[in-house]
């Protein structure tokens, strides 16, 4: 068994597995009675505080109605038999107030807990009806179109160079820039909230990006870049990616967003994307400025337009006014349909 004497460096993985090992090996050898973890997990149940249930909501409210009758009988017993007859005296002296007292107190308290049964029986209905966002937005991004690896890695690897330690894409999708980091020689990883097929050389999680994040300890990370899911989050959720990436990546570290331009991203993108998203691209100037509310020094480094042939040919010998007319149609026409924006931590 792992030495645990030391709280330091404990892997907790490890030490779970080696429990559930050595749990499995006393039940197939009979040592640990049939029904004994029945036993434990009701007396845990039984004994153990509300905030020690966890997140599961029936569990919470089924202990809320247990806790719903007041008991007017207080204990007597006493090590003392005078203490004993005294307890017993005071207690049918002032039974008839108490019982008066528990009676109101429990009927408010039954009331309130089966309020709350009926309206966590209307959420469940809610929710049944309409699907929950975490799934939505795995949805979302399995119906996404993948980063263009070919036309922005030369452009995110320009952007990381002299970048050290490990370096994430979130979302990754099938890998392709996290190959294009791996052989530009980064210690390069990837995460995806779909499971993808991807190479054997690489390493790409399937895991929620913030969730992922929120699991790294601070300074983890020599570069970050971001993609896919920064054009998909509601606006309080990049807020909070923002952060995240901002106290992830290490003193000198960047952090690259890859983003479509909200102006040509309805126009570019599939009516399946467009229809299951739970917003709309952010401006590069709105990352840009959450990144520099969080320390970061961010600046608009990249913008991809319309592909060549698609705008308004300029007239040879054309009146000023007119080529300038057209340079703003082209403009309004043809907006940018990506970016990439750069910050460094200081």
């Amino acid at each position: 068994m792992t030495d645990v004497s030391d709280g330091a460096g404990i892997d907790h993985d490890r030490l779970r597995a080696e429990i559930d090992a050595e749990v499995r090996r006393l039940r197939e050898s009979g040592e640990l009675p049939a029904g004994f973890e029945r036993e434990l997990d009701l007396a845990f149940a039984r004994f153990a505080p509300v905030h020690a249930i966890g997140d599961d909501f029936d569990q919470v409210l089924e202990r809320a109605e247990q806790s719903t009758f007041v008991d007017v009988l207080a204990p007597t017993a006493s090590a003392q038999p005078l203490v004993g007859h005294v307890k017993r005296v005071i207690r049918k002296a002032i039974i008839w107030e108490v019982r008066y007292v528990a009676q109101q107190v429990s009927g408010f308290a039954a009331a309130v807990t089966r309020a709350v049964r009926l309206l966590g029986t209307r959420v469940d209905d809610l929710e049944r009806l309409s699907p929950a966002p975490a799934r939505l937005r795995v949805e979302a991004a399995s119906a996404a179109a993948p980063l263009d690896a070919g036309f922005w890695s030369p452009v995110v690897l320009e952007l990381l160079a002299g970048v050290s330690g490990r370096v994430l894409h979130a979302e990754a999708g099938d890998g392709g820039l996290v190959a294009a980091l791996v052989d530009a020689g980064f210690d390069a990883y990837g995460v995806d909230p779909v499971e993808r097929p991807a190479p054997a050389r690489l390493e790409v999680r399937t895991d929620d990006v913030a969730g992922h994040l929120r699991a790294l300890p601070d300074d983890a990370l020599g570069g970050l870049v971001l993609s896919g899911c920064v054009e998909r989050l509601p606006v309080g959720a990049l807020a909070d990616l923002a952060a995240l990436a901002a106290a992830r990546v290490a003193p000198g570290g960047k952090v690259v967003v890859v983003s479509a331009d909200p102006r040509g991203w309805e126009r570019h993108r599939p009516p399946v994307e467009v229809d299951l998203a739970g917003a709309r691209p952010l401006h590069d100037e709105t990352w840009c400025h959450l990144l520099r509310a969080r320390g970061l020094d961010a600046a608009v480094a990249s913008r991809r337009t319309a592909p060549a042939g698609g705008v308004l040919a300029p007239v040879p010998g054309a009146d000023p006014v007119l080529a300038a007319n057209l340079e703003r149609l082209n403009a309004v026409l043809f907006p940018p349909t990506a970016y990439a924006v750069a910050a460094t931590r200081p």
